[in-house]
């Protein structure tokens, strides 16, 4: 499945192995009166910024992995700007 196929309604087909069900996330902006946070959803994504309130991490810290898999270092923070950039427009194109 590529990236461009998932839907992101969070009922894909690993959702029941999941423990926690997943957002749907065509309406991040509906659950916030019609705005999409991109800031937000940019810190959610990169997963260096911890959030208490999200409980324990079961995801990857996304925006060190990306860094990592350009070799670190300020090429590797552009990679992963990016990287979120790509995601988050994608995230707004799905938005209902």
């Amino acid at each position: 499945m590529s990236f461009l196929t998932i839907r992101g309604h969070g009922d894909g087909p690993t959702a029941p192995a999941l423990r926690t069900p997943p957002a749907d996330l065509t309406r991040i902006a509906q659950r916030r009166a019609g705005h999409f946070p991109v800031a937000e959803i940019a810190a959610f994504i990169d997963g260096r910024t911890v959030v208490p309130a999200h409980g324990s991490r079961e995801m990857p810290i996304w925006g060190e992995r990306f860094g990592e898999m350009a070799g670190g270092g300020s090429v590797g923070e552009e990679v992963v700007r990016g990287n979120l950039l790509v995601l988050i427009e994608y995230l707004q194109s799905i938005q209902q």
